[in-house]
Parts: C-alpha cells; structure tokens; sequence
C-alpha cells in the first residue's frame, strides 16, 4: 500500500475575478477520483491549493512545493482577454513550459486548461465551428457548434492514461463543454484521441507527465458511483490515472 500526500495547485485562467470556490467540483473530483475503485491507492491524500492566473508572479516563491498542476477550464473566448490579462496568460505560459522542460513537473489541463496547454507550447487554437474565425466578442455565440454534456471518443495509441480501460482502439464517454478548440497539436506533443467534431481530444508530452483533456473528467460522478458505468466513469479513471503517475513519480525521488 502506497501511503503519501499529494499537493496539487489548481491554476484558474477564468478571465472572471479570483474565487476560490469556483472549481469546488473539480477538486472534489481530485480528492476523490483516486480511491476510485478501493486499491492500494486508498492510502493516498490529496491537498489541492487555488491560484487565479493574474496572481501566478506573487506565488512564484512556493511554486516548487507543488507536485502537480491543473489547468483550470474558462468560460470566455481566448480573443476576449485584455491588457494585462494577456501579459498574466503569457507569463504562465513561460512558466509552465519551464516547470514542464526543466523541473519535469506533471500538468494536467482541463477542457480551456487543455487549450491553453496547447498553446503555451506552440499549438493553435480556434473555434470549433470555421464560420466564428474571426469572432472577437466578449461571450461565446450561442449558435455555433459545441460538444456538450457526454460525448464518445475513440483512443488512438496505448497510454497509462487509460489503464483500467478496454484496449485501443476504444469508445470511451466523457462529459464535454467546449466551443473553442486545438487546431493544431504544439511540436513534440502527440493526440491520444478523437471525437467526431474535436479531433485533439486528449494530448499529451511524451516522456512526461503532461496531459491536455478537451473534456472534464472530474464531471457527473461521485462515490456512490465507483460500482456503476456511467457517462462520466471514463473520465474518472483517467483523472485517477494521471494522479497515480504523480504519485509513483513522487515516491520515486
């Protein structure tokens, strides 16, 4: 039984003001996700810390007592930000890439997460839907296309990420919320899986624990349901999959 304490920093790159509150499901789901089923991973505890994006330069002190990182989902088109949101985007960017390529820090980003994470490492990003290419609005348009709520995607390459997962190619469900996607995948990353409408469904840096998840694996399950399959329990297992390879790096040090 491995026993060990996880600390991990959800990274809010919302445009909204800072709220501490806003991703209470998401770290839920963290907290929750890796004694999911009963293993010997019960033994593992999960302290997730909170920053929002435009603060990350008065945090760079405490940065390395992290073991992982999540990049947070957001709920404006990339276009909107402004000014000094822009500088604080660009400065996490920097940040992360280096935490990625010189401290081999594992990542995890989450739907907007995911984009931004694409982008930070020279990927492009753009609407789903061709005809908004040139949308510069502060919300996102109501009639374009979106995956919404639960959506099958199809695995391309074996990965640790879908341990405890039927064997490629798979149709797997998650729970999906994006207008905005990656067009293209950043040099050396590699694409995991595919949907009908969003091709760069999970991505990851290979070599590292790095992953970009286009959907939210932490949505619409809970421990009452770690028995039942569900439209979420795929993306349940992964999440507690990418925090299994944090906790095996961590105990490898």
């Amino acid at each position: 039984m491995i026993a060990t304490t996880l600390h991990g920093l959800i990274v809010d790159i919302d445009r909204k003001h800072s709220d501490v509150s806003r991703y209470n499901e998401l770290r839920l789901g963290i907290v929750d996700s890796i004694r999911l089923p009963k293993s010997s991973w019960e033994a593992v505890s999960i302290d997730v810390g909170y920053i929002h994006f435009t603060d990350i330069q008065s945090h760079i002190g405490a940065i390395n007592s992290y073991d992982f990182f999540i990049l947070s989902p957001q709920g404006s088109p990339w276009s909107s930000y402004r000014g000094e949101e822009v500088e604080s985007l660009n400065f996490l960017g920097r940040l992360a890439r280096q935490l990625i390529v010189c401290k081999n820090a594992p990542f995890l980003g989450i739907c907007g997460g995911h984009q931004f994470l694409g982008m930070a490492f020279g990927g492009e990003v753009g609407f789903i839907d061709n005809n908004f290419r040139d949308f510069r609005a502060e919300k996102y348009p109501s009639d374009c296309l979106a995956e919404r709520d639960s959506v099958n995607i199809t695995t391309m390459r074996n990965d640790p990420i879908f341990d405890g997962l039927p064997p490629r190619p798979a149709e797997l469900s998650v729970m999906e919320n994006h207008v905005e996607e990656i067009k293209t995948i950043p040099p050396g990353f590699v694409n995991l899986a595919s949907s009908r409408l969003s091709k760069i469904q999970i991505m990851r840096f290979p070599g590292r624990i790095v992953y970009g998840m286009a959907f939210h694996p932490e949505r619409g399950w809970g421990l009452d349901d770690q028995d039942k399959e569900n439209s979420a329990s795929h993306g349940r297992i992964m999440l507690a999959n990418f925090l299994k390879m944090v906790c095996i790096a961590k105990s490898a040090l």
